[in-house]
């Protein structure tokens, strides 16, 4: 029997109208990652294989006293840009209480503002997201039960990493007197550098504001040391490794970050960080080291790193193109950035 030119593309689009995405798209292409599927995951959805290269954004700190309004306007402002997807380098909702409530309620804000991205975002732990154990809880029912995963998509590996290994027990003396000072901000955002000026002395001291304070104890569990070793090992050749944690480990004496980086000698890689609420870009052998500001957080300290920012990074054959977009700047077709608080 002859097949005509007409009947074997009518069968072939038949055929492919029963398959995945990501059975058609080129091996490598496709969005994989190594969790299961099924149940809650440190995304809100998965980015789709269109056409152009990897283009995704990178954005900082929500909280640590966020400022009410600013991450929600900057997920709006995020989607007249398209990027293939959002990634969060960590603290999302402020945490540090056991009332499950509370961590409830910053977890469905913050879900209610990435629906406006129109775009799936990345997560990544931070210190306020998993820290006691209700808060690491509340990650597990929101978020899924892995704190760390990787995936691949567009040629690129991404390790999303954990600073955040271990719960803390918070005393009622700290939690207290910080989500007063977050009901404070959130009952009048317009004055929020004033009230943590005021309120915020103890917390907000200089002395914990220096950077080997501030970035505090970084804890990346043996089980963790093996599974990036694993997750290498299986990805020995992507066309870039992207690894992402929130706290900046490169900028203080952790030898677990220093074992991480010989894992990744001899490829190309780029590392992304937060929590210091101050953005720098330093170079190391060549690799891009890359520590966001906020993205709603308080500002720490006075310079040109506070800003409240977006990285969007485009992965070309020659690498990756960085272009840094501050939220007080990023207008619509109006001129409009709708932000009010943004530094």
């Amino acid at each position: 029997m002859d097949i005509t030119r007409s009947q074997l593309l009518k069968g072939a689009l038949a055929t492919s109208a029963l398959l995945p995405v990501s059975a058609l798209a080129k091996p490598g292409l496709a969005f994989h990652s190594n969790l299961p599927a099924g149940g809650a995951h440190p995304w809100n959805g998965t980015p789709h294989i269109g056409g152009g290269p990897l283009r995704f954004a990178v954005i900082g700190d929500n909280t640590g006293l966020g400022r009410p309004g600013v991450f929600d306007q900057a997920c709006v402002q995020l989607s007249w840009l398209q990027p293939d997807f959002v990634l969060a380098v960590g603290d999302l909702v402020e945490g540090y209480t056991d009332d499950r409530a509370r961590l409830d309620a910053d977890w469905a804000a913050v879900e209610a503002s990435t629906a406006k991205l129109g775009c799936p975002i990345i997560y990544t732990p931070g210190n306020h997201d998993m820290n006691t154990v209700a808060s690491h809880e509340a990650w597990r029912r929101w978020r899924g039960p892995n704190s760390y995963h990787s995936f691949t998509y567009k040629g690129a590996l991404f390790l999303v990493l954990s600073t955040e290994d271990t719960p803390l027990a918070v005393p009622p003396d700290m939690s207290r007197p910080f989500w007063e000072l977050i009901d404070a901000v959130r009952a009048d955002p317009a004055h929020t550098d004033a009230i943590v000026k005021k309120l915020g002395a103890s917390i907000m001291s200089p002395a914990a504001m220096e950077d080997t304070n501030l970035i505090g104890h970084i804890d990346f569990s043996e089980r963790q040391m093996r599974w990036i070793a694993d997750t290498l090992a299986k990805n020995p050749n992507p066309k870039w490794t992207f690894v992402v944690l929130h706290r900046p480990a490169w900028k203080v004496e952790n030898p677990g970050f220093k074992k991480i980086e010989a894992m990744l000698a001899g490829r190309p890689y780029t590392v992304f960080a937060g929590h210091t609420h101050y953005f720098t870009h330093q170079v190391f052998d060549g690799h891009d080291y890359i520590n966001m500001g906020t993205t709603g957080g308080i500002r720490v300290k006075e310079g040109p790193g506070t800003v409240d920012h977006t990285v969007v990074v485009t992965l070309t054959p020659e690498g990756p193109q960085y272009a840094n977009m501050r939220f007080t700047g990023l207008m619509n077709a109006a001129g409009e950035t709708g932000q009010t608080l943004a530094y």
